[in-house]
């Protein structure tokens, strides 16, 4: 998969959409090193939540830059304008400034097809969704590159386990194995072993292990996660993924098909006494509920709902 780019000539609209906000927030640092030696003068960045007087913005983005061929706005979230301003700004749009680059991003969502229904045409819409599989290596493979540093596949997998996917998390990584490596040219599974795995997020990695090993601790771990201030939909798409894990390869044997890591699969086999498949797709389908009820915005606690389907799963007869 490829990274959409934004590359010059600079347009006049831009809409940056998807999941993905590090590969969104990377390109709004692309277009501010094209804007140039003006960019600092001439660059305003907003958040739709407070955002009060759309027409102040639309008279900025009407305004000749100030020594500079072009002026950058951002609107960040534009989803989330208050309706009388995105009709405002939906004016603006059907005739920009041809000496204004405005960028609109929708973060979080895969798509908004109530807002996107009314953009004009002409709009350049660039997607960002998460990486995953093949694609997340070969992602992670060029971030070394980048760093002038080269990665076996091998370690590749298990960084992308080890840090869930998150690619905030992995780049930051690959900056540090970089330089933890120093002259050495490849970054090796033993490099990710010794540095991110004994290192990284441990209370995200310690409470999963927990989890899956029917600790007593895990309630308590789950508390250090919430004190952490770590996302509720990140713990819970961590617990997902590691339950389909765990379900594919010890009730179905599909560790080929899970493409993971063999340090990952061993660790998966040594629980096969602890969990029934009927257990794991009772932990999953309590989880995906949880996921649903944060996402909808009717969970009002979502690390109880956590806690609650976690403990009717692997203590369903103690109360801890």
């Amino acid at each position: 998969m490829r990274t959409p780019q934004i590359s010059p000539p600079l347009k006049d609209l831009y809409l940056l959409i998807g999941e993905e906000s590090f590969l969104i927030e990377e390109q709004l640092s692309v277009v501010r090193t094209l804007l140039g030696e003006g960019a600092s003068m001439n660059t305003a960045s907003y958040h739709a939540q407070e955002i009060h007087r759309i027409e102040e913005i639309i008279s900025l983005c009407n305004t000749l830059p100030f020594l500079s061929d072009r002026r950058l706005i951002i609107i960040r979230n534009v989803h989330k304008l208050l309706s009388k301003d995105q009709d405002g700004l939906l004016s603006y749009l059907r005739n920009p400034c041809g000496s204004t680059t405005l960028i609109l991003t929708i973060e979080g969502v895969r798509e908004e097809k109530k807002f996107m229904k009314k953009l004009p045409q002409g709009l350049e819409i660039l997607h960002f969704d998460p990486f995953k599989g093949k694609d997340l290596i070969d992602w992670i493979l060029s971030r070394a590159r980048m760093c002038r540093k080269t990665m076996d596949k091998d370690a590749a997998y298990l960084l992308a386990e080890t840090t869930g996917g998150n690619i905030w998390f992995i780049s930051s990584e690959i900056e540090k194995l970089s330089l933890f490596i120093g002259t050495r040219p490849s970054i090796t599974i033993h490099d990710v072993e010794h540095l991110v795995m004994r290192s990284g997020e441990p209370p995200v990695f310690a409470f999963l292990d927990s989890l899956f090993d029917k600790k007593k601790d895990v309630v308590h771990k789950l508390y250090e996660l919430e004190e952490a201030g770590i996302a509720e939909l990140e713990v819970v798409s961590r617990i997902e993924k590691q339950t389909i894990l765990h379900y594919q390869i010890l009730c179905i044997g599909g560790s080929k098909k899970a493409d993971v890591h063999p340090y990952v699969e061993k660790k998966i086999v040594s629980r096969k006494s602890l969990w029934s498949a009927g257990q794991l797709l009772s932990l999953l389908g309590g989880i995906r509920r949880v996921e649903q009820g944060i996402k909808s915005g009717k969970s009002l606690h979502p690390y109880a709902a956590v806690h609650e389907a976690i403990l009717g799963v692997v203590f369903p007869a103690k109360i801890l």
